[in-house]
């Protein structure tokens, strides 16, 4: 069954921008993840493969968004930024989801989550949730998803060949959350950052 996207709140009869909350991910990181992609692309597949440039780590999706509504949402992810400090993250492994056997989405995973990512997210769903988006109901597993199978054809193969691969661990430093805009065109997705709000520095 297809996901439903969340329903925002009053929205009806104005313009909707698709928008999600997320951190950027370093080129070095995305540059790997595109030497995966090709590795795996060996396997004849039918997989939606996510443009690496395109990769970032969503912390909460939105849906369409009241044009005039981006602004509240800008000022409660600032609020949330301002109250976390910098963080590392580790990103490494790799999987798929919902299993190996019948994969539906493959990612690239991270390590141990720090605990300020996870009060940076709660602070997040804290401060959407006053503005009437609905909190998540699924428990916060964060990843970076690379590909969704298309059809179910050496999906199998093709996920136990990204779990050998793996994913070699890098780190990074996240210093700001940006409210990004998405655009479903034919060509794929196009992302535009609408707002960016720094962490606060660690003293």
């Amino acid at each position: 069954m297809k996901k439903k996207s969340p329903k925002p709140p009053a929205a009806e009869g104005k313009e909707l921008i698709r928008t999600f909350v997320c951190i950027e991910i370093p080129d070095s990181i995305k540059q790997k993840m595109e030497d995966l992609e090709n590795r795996l692309r060996r396997i004849d597949a039918q997989v939606s493969w996510v443009k690496p440039s395109n990769v970032h780590l969503t912390l909460k999706f939105l849906g369409g968004v009241a044009a005039d509504m981006i602004e509240a949402v800008s000022a409660a992810v600032e609020r949330s930024a301002r109250a976390t400090t910098t963080f590392e993250l580790e990103v490494q492994g790799t999987g798929c989801f919902p299993s190996p056997r019948s994969p539906r989405v493959f990612w690239v995973g991270l390590g141990s989550l720090p605990d300020a990512l996870v009060q940076l997210y709660t602070s997040l769903e804290q401060e959407l949730a006053r503005l009437g988006f609905e909190r998540e109901k699924r428990r916060f597993a964060p990843h970076l998803t690379i590909g969704r199978l298309r059809t179910p054809r050496n999906g199998a193969e093709l996920a136990q060949k990204l779990i050998d691969i793996g994913f070699e661990s890098e780190k990074f430093v996240a210093r700001e959350v940006v409210v990004m805009r998405s655009q479903l065109k034919p060509t794929g997705s196009i992302y535009t950052p609408l707002s960016s709000s720094p962490l606060r520095k660690q003293t």
